[in-house]
C-alpha cells in the first residue's frame, strides 16, 4: 500500500504530518507537527481552499465584478464579498 504524504499549506513541509480526525463532510483532516496548523488535502466547498483569497484579489485587480468572480471560481457571491471585505480590513491594518 502506497501512503501519500500531504504537504502543509501553511509551512510547506511534508515531514511531521499526522492524521487529525475526520471533518463534518467525512474528509480526512491532518495536523502539521511543525507549525501546529490543521488542514485537509481536499475540501467539499471550494471557498475553503487556502489560495482562494489570492485568486479573488488577483481577479479584482483585473477589474472583475464579484458576481463574475463567484461564477468563475464556483463559489457564492456573498462569499466573494465577505472575503473582499476581510482582505480590505486586513490590508488597512497592515498599513497603519
Amino acid at each position: 500500500m502506497i501512503r501519500l504524504n500531504p504537504e502543509c499549506p501553511h509551512c510547506h513541509r511534508k515531514e511531521g504530518i499526522r492524521k487529525h480526525g475526520i471533518s463534518r463532510t467525512r474528509l480526512q483532516r491532518y495536523m502539521c507537527i511543525d507549525c501546529g496548523k490543521t488542514f485537509q488535502t481536499r475540501y467539499y466547498y471550494r471557498a475553503n481552499y487556502h489560495n482562494i483569497n489570492s485568486q479573488i484579489s488577483e481577479l479584482v485587480r483585473k477589474g472583475w465584478s464579484a458576481q463574475k468572480i463567484g461564477i468563475h471560481l464556483k463559489i457564492s457571491v456573498n462569499t466573494v464579498n465577505r472575503r473582499l471585505k476581510d482582505l480590505l480590513i486586513h490590508s488597512d491594518s497592515l498599513t497603519d
